[in-house]
C-alpha cells in the first residue's frame, strides 16, 4: 500500500514561503478562521459550563424574599398579635397600613438516591459528545481545505498545460504559413493550424476561469474574505509511504469521532437510566429560615422586633406520579439498546469507508504511474510528428493529432495527481486523523 505525506514543507505551519500559501498554512488558517468551527467551539464551551450548572445542586441554595403588603388586614403597631406574617382580616374600621415580611431561606440537598450524580454524569457525557462533534467538524474542515487547495493547484497546472498548447499551436501556425508562402504546403495547412490555435485559445480561457473559480472555492474553505497570497506551494506531486490496511482500520475504530461520540452516548444513557430509577426513591434535604416582619420599612430598626427562625429537614416520598418514572426507565433502556445497535452500524460503516478510501488511494497511485507513462509516450510522439512536419515528410493532421494527444495526456496526468491527493485526504478523514 502507498500513502503520501502532506509535503516537504508541512512543518512550516501557517507561515508563508516567499508570499506563497503552504498546504499546512492553509490547514492552520481553516482551523482558525472557519465559521463552523467557531460555532462548535462555543457549543463545547456551553456544554462544559452545563456541568457546573448541574453540579450546583450539591451546594446550598440561599434565597432572600421581601414581601410588601398594603391594606387594613394588618396591625399598625409592630409587635402586635399576628405580626409574624400576613394576619387575618382586620375588620371594619381597621387602620390601612403597610406591612413588610422579610426572610432568608437556606436549603441543602442531603441525598436523592443518585439522581444528582446521574445528572452530572449526563452533563459530562454531553460535553464529551460535543467535543467529538468539534473533532469531526475539524476533520471535515481540513478535508474541504485540502481538497480546495489541491483543486486550485490542479487548476493552475491545467492552465499551464493550456498555455503550452496555445504556444505549440502558434509555432505550428507560423510553420504552416511559412511553408505555404514558399509553396511547399497547401492553404489547408494554414487554415487547419488557425482552427487548432483558436480552439486552444478557447481552452485556455476556460482554464483561466477555472483557476479563478478554484481560488474562490479555496477562500471559502479557509474562511477567508480576501486573497493576500502571491501563489501556492505546489505539492501536487506525491511522496509514497507504505501503510497497512489492517492498521489503518484499527486506527479508525479507535479514534473516529463518530465512534467516540457513540461511547459517550452510551455513558449518557447509563446515567439517564440511573436518573430515571431515582424517581422511585425519596429525596432528603435540610431546611432553615430566618426572617422578620412588621409595618415599618423592610430595613427599619423597629422591623427587627418581630423576628422568627426555624430549622428542619424535609423528606419527599413519591407515591404515584402517573407512571412517569416507570416510562422514563423504559425510555432509558430503549435508548441504551439503540445506542449499542448504532455502535455496530458505525463500526461497519467506518470499516467500509476505510476500505474504500484505501482502495481508491491504491488505484490512484497505479493511475498516476500509467498516465505518466502515457504522457512520456505522447511527448515523444509529438516530438517525432513535429520533426517529420518540419522536414516535409509529415502532414499537419499528424502533428495536430499528436498535439491533442499530448494535451489530453498532460491533463489526465494532472487529474491523476489531483485524484490521488483527494483520495489521500479522504483516507485521513476515514481513519480519524487528528489535526
Amino acid at each position: 500500500m502507498i500513502i503520501s505525506t502532506l509535503g516537504p514543507t508541512a512543518a512550516l505551519g501557517a507561515e508563508e514561503a516567499d508570499g506563497r500559501l503552504t498546504l499546512q498554512g492553509a490547514i492552520d488558517i481553516a482551523l482558525k478562521e472557519h465559521p463552523s468551527l467557531k460555532e462548535t467551539r462555543e457549543k463545547v464551551a456551553a456544554a462544559k459550563y452545563q456541568i457546573g450548572a448541574t453540579r450546583s445542586a450539591y451546594l446550598p441554595q440561599v434565597t432572600y424574599t421581601n414581601n410588601l403588603y398594603y391594606g387594613n388586614a394588618f396591625p399598625a403597631v409592630s409587635g402586635a398579635a399576628g405580626t409574624s406574617g400576613p394576619p387575618g382580616l382586620g375588620g371594619i374600621g381597621a387602620q390601612t397600613t403597610d406591612f413588610y415580611v422579610n426572610r432568608f431561606s437556606l436549603s441543602q440537598l442531603i441525598y436523592d438516591f443518585g439522581k444528582t450524580p446521574g445528572l452530572i454524569d449526563q452533563s459530562r457525557s454531553t460535553f464529551q459528545q460535543t467535543r467529538e462533534d468539534y473533532a469531526g467538524n475539524r476533520q471535515k474542515v481540513v478535508l474541504d481545505s485540502r481538497s480546495a487547495y489541491f483543486g486550485h493547484l490542479a487548476a493552475r497546472r491545467a492552465r499551464k498545460v493550456a498555455e503550452e498548447n496555445v504556444a505549440q499551436n502558434q509555432i505550428l501556425l507560423k510553420q504552416a504559413q511559412g511553408f505555404y508562402q514558399v509553396g511547399l504546403r497547401a492553404k489547408i495547412d494554414v487554415t487547419k493550424a488557425e482552427a487548432n490555435l483558436y480552439d486552444a485559445e478557447a481552452q485556455l480561457i476556460k482554464a483561466k476561469n477555472a483557476v479563478e473559480l478554484s481560488q474562490v472555492t479555496l477562500m471559502t474553505a479557509l474562511g477567508l474574505k480576501t486573497w493576500p497570497y502571491k501563489g501556492l506551494e505546489d505539492v501536487l506531486e506525491v511522496t509514497p509511504q507504505p501503510q497497512s490496511q489492517a492498521e489503518l482500520k484499527s486506527q479508525a475504530l479507535n479514534q473516529r469521532p463518530e465512534i467516540l461520540k457513540n461511547r459517550s452516548q452510551q455513558d449518557y444513557n447509563q446515567a439517564a437510566r440511573r436518573v430515571a430509577r431515582a424517581g422511585w426513591f425519596p429525596t432528603l434535604s435540610s431546611l432553615a429560615a430566618y426572617g422578620w416582619s412588621g409595618p415599618s420599612p423592610p430595613f427599619g430598626f423597629s422591623s427587627f422586633d418581630n423576628r422568627s427562625w426555624w430549622v428542619g429537614a424535609g423528606l419527599t416520598v413519591p407515591l404515584f406520579d402517573g407512571l412517569l418514572t416507570y416510562n422514563n426507565v423504559r425510555v432509558a433502556n430503549a435508548n441504551t439498546r439503540a445506542t449499542l445497535a448504532n455502535a455496530e452500524v458505525l463500526s461497519q460503516d467506518v470499516s467500509k469507508e476505510v476500505d474504500q478510501a484505501y482502495l481508491d488511494v491504491q488505484a490512484s497511485w497505479e493511475l498516476i504511474r500509467a498516465t505518466k507513462k502515457a504522457l512520456e509516450a505522447a511527448r515523444e510522439n509529438l516530438r517525432l510528428a513535429q520533426g517529420r512536419y518540419q522536414v516535409g515528410v509529415g502532414s499537419i493532421i499528424e502533428v495536430t493529432d499528436a498535439q491533442v494527444q499530448y494535451f489530453q495526456s498532460d491533463l489526465k496526468y494532472v487529474q491523476a495527481l489531483y485524484d490521488y491527493r483527494i483520495n489521500e485526504a479522504k483516507l485521513d478523514k476515514a481513519i480519524g486523523r487528528a489535526f
